[in-house]
């Protein structure tokens, strides 16, 4: 390729490699906090439903099928939400797209709280779903896209255990709200209450700025040269116009001028990246929105009070937040696939045992501690892992792919089944159904993953390994 077709080529990988070695300084601590602040309030909004189901159980006497509904409608929005969502974030930006479904699912939680039954609650969670499918991946692209390759796990971890933090928040104002409101009312303030992020919409419009990476394909290398001098000043870098990462900088010029369509998805290499990083993020995802929705009913139906199984499900999700700030550094040391093999290989085991309510009293409590804790560790990893295996104008759209599968499938399917499933197989064998479930889909990471921890995106995320056998390029 002569020089002159090369400039603005070496121009995009020179701000890319800059941007590589950029440490976690104050202003990437600044993006860390505020997508954890956007995660925080979204996932509070998510988890809400626990408590709400809790209190409408009885106050409206609602049928495990009626449980299943409300549980299941707002996931089935996310999913729904997730598609659309990706291709804009991919085609226009990440930014719009996460203020667009801030405003969309605050507006609807608020709504949802007017609900006469639970046909119209479920409707206006599903409505509410849509604007969070549009939101939740977000936070997992950015980090990806702005953070040095050697921190991106640390920094994830970071990030996500503010969204472990929401969940705690959202049973402990459940408790609140259950000492404080009448039946009839205290599930209507929660949604109130999860109608909250909307306040945060200016800040993020302000603070928040556009993935580099995608402005480098809009063609916008001046707002990206700006934004990454200022990065090095804070770090006190000098502004080395000659960096560049080889490795990147032959994907960069091997790509050139290439379309990324949506069903690139259904080829080489994608179609196997696809299937891996959606079965090992649906590992988590099995157990996760199980002890999400309906932990507190579990909780009280082995026993502990209303209030009591709201405080303890508090207490258990605490754990991981620990987890999230932990795994992130290891996943970066030890590598992402080792990383979700291992977590939820305990997860697994913990699991199973958490359905034997037979079990002494202390070994259920570990077994319950143990799930918790290593469920919610597997987020950070295979959320990153499913984000690096896409090219930047797809990467929203196969990141949002996986959520979209993933979630219909855990916390659609088998939360509307979850109750009636319950009540005919019990709790002992409903766990251990779940245990093999979360194991079966580390399989193919185990055996057809690829490295990705301290690696460029643009390496991880490119089919130039496939073109260069193709063609026999060395």
């Amino acid at each position: 390729m002569p020089d002159k077709d090369r400039s603005h080529i070496l121009r995009d990988e020179n701000l890319l490699a800059r941007l590589d070695r950029i440490p976690i300084n104050r202003t990437i601590w600044g993006l860390i906090v505020l997508l954890g602040l956007v995660w925080i309030l979204e996932a509070f909004d998510i988890g809400i439903i626990a408590p709400v189901i809790l209190f409408l159980k009885s106050t409206w006497h609602l049928l495990p099928s009626n449980l299943g509904l409300i549980g299941s409608a707002g996931t089935l929005g996310i999913v729904i939400g997730l598609l659309p969502a990706g291709r804009l974030a991919d085609l226009y930006g990440r930014k719009g797209i996460l203020i667009a479904g801030i405003i969309v699912f605050s507006i609807f939680t608020a709504v949802s709280a007017f609900s006469s039954n639970y046909y119209e609650l479920a409707f206006f969670r599903f409505i509410a779903g849509l604007g969070q499918g549009a939101v939740f991946p977000v936070p997992y692209l950015m980090l990806a896209e702005f953070v040095n390759k050697k921190w991106r796990g640390a920094a994830v971890g970071m990030s996500n255990s503010l969204l472990g933090l929401s969940y705690a928040l959202n049973t402990l104002i459940g408790a609140w709200v259950h000492q404080g409101f009448a039946p009839d009312m205290a599930w209507r303030v929660l949604l109130w209450i999860g109608a909250a992020p909307i306040l945060i919409v200016p800040a993020v419009w302000m603070l928040l700025p556009e993935s580099p990476r995608i402005l480098l394909k809009k063609g916008r290398a001046d707002l990206v040269e700006a934004f990454v001098a200022r990065l090095e000043d804070e770090s006190g870098l000098a502004h080395d116009t000659a960096l560049v990462d080889e490795k990147s900088l032959r994907v960069l010029e091997a790509t050139e001028g290439r379309r990324v369509r949506v069903l690139d998805l259904l080829k080489r290499p994608y179609l196997a990246r696809s299937f891996v990083s959606f079965s090992a993020l649906l590992s988590p995802f099995v157990v996760f929105y199980v002890i999400t929705v309906y932990g507190p009913v579990i909780l009280h139906r082995m026993g502990a009070t209303e209030n009591s199984a709201l405080l303890y499900t508090s207490g258990l999700i605490v754990l991981g937040i620990i987890s999230n700030m932990l795994v992130g550094p290891v996943g970066d040391l030890f590598g992402r696939r080792a990383t979700i093999v291992g977590v939820m290989a305990i997860t697994a085991i913990a699991t199973a045992a958490l359905g034997h309510a037979e079990l002494p009293r202390a070994a259920i409590i570990a077994a319950a501690a143990f799930t918790w804790f290593f469920d919610y560790a597997g987020f950070p990893p295979s959320k990153l892992y499913m984000a690096e295996q896409f090219p930047t104008r797809l990467r929203a759209t196969g990141a949002m792919l996986g959520e979209s599968v993933t979630r219909f499938l855990s916390g659609v399917v088998l939360v509307y089944f979850f109750p009636t499933l319950l009540q005919i197989l019990g709790l002992t064998r409903m766990f251990s159904i779940l245990a093999v479930l979360a194991a079966v889909c580390l399989i193919p990471i185990l055996f057809m993953g690829a490295q990705t921890s301290g690696i460029s995106v643009e390496e991880t995320g490119t089919d130039v390994a496939v073109l260069v056998s193709e063609t026999g390029e060395s």
